[in-house]
């Protein structure tokens, strides 16, 4: 599919997802030679790569995507032609199998869990998801629970990402310095009021501004 061999296993990341309506379509945090996940905050590494001012440095990495669910729906849908296109889904039954894809660069989603129309209940991003104790899964905000969940109702996937094509190879590598000089030639040529930041990777106008500016099209 990558068109190597070569295989550099980096990471994976393991959600948790109750009874919930389709998510966003979105693409994955993205990898730059110079520029990853370990030293440079999310929300900044999004900008670059909707930017597309960077794709010189991109870290082609190739995804494996397992989950386990035993309820209505909580399929993967994906545009593998674009937003433009067509989009395509995988439905449970899905077993002992994984999907292997570019999901840095392809828009993909979770299906809607459960009851599409269920009313979802009441918190904030600050809220955290758990065990509790008794097979069930429970939803808690300020120390309120706001959701309960049979364990059957839970979708747990697991993504596991590698780095492909040689990456040891590469010795052109992002600096911030350089970083910054790229994206401030651009928002200067596209007429974008802006002030350089002392601390780009702490400062939340910037990155506001970053989003504003390279908003995902999804």
């Amino acid at each position: 599919m990558f068109g190597t061999s070569r295989v550099y296993p980096e990471f994976v990341v393991v959600n948790v997802n109750a009874p919930m309506p389709a998510g966003p379509r979105h693409v994955d945090v993205p990898s730059f030679h110079g520029a990853t996940r370990q030293h440079y905050p999310l929300p900044f590494l999004k900008a670059m790569g909707s930017s597309g001012l960077f794709e010189a440095w991109r870290v082609v990495q190739a995804g494996a995507i397992s989950w386990f669910y035993e309820g209505t729906g909580g399929g993967f849908d994906y545009w593998p032609e674009g937003l433009d296109g067509p989009m395509l889904s995988e439905q449970p039954p899905f077993s002992n199998v994984a999907l292997i894809a570019d999901n840095d660069r392809m828009y993909h989603r979770i299906g809607a869990i459960g009851d599409p129309h269920a009313e979802l209940p009441r918190m904030s991003a600050s809220a955290r998801i758990q065990p509790d104790g008794d097979g069930k899964w429970a939803i808690l905000e300020n120390g309120e629970i706001r959701a309960t969940y049979p364990s059957h109702a839970m979708r747990l996937s697991v993504v596991w990402k590698a780095a492909v094509r040689g990456r040891e190879l590469s010795t052109d590598h992002l600096t911030l310095d350089r970083i910054m000089a790229i994206f401030t030639a651009d928002l200067g040529h596209r007429s974008v009021d802006f002030q350089v930041p002392s601390d780009p990777l702490a400062d939340t106008a910037w990155t506001l501004l970053l989003q504003r500016t390279y908003a995902d099209p999804a």
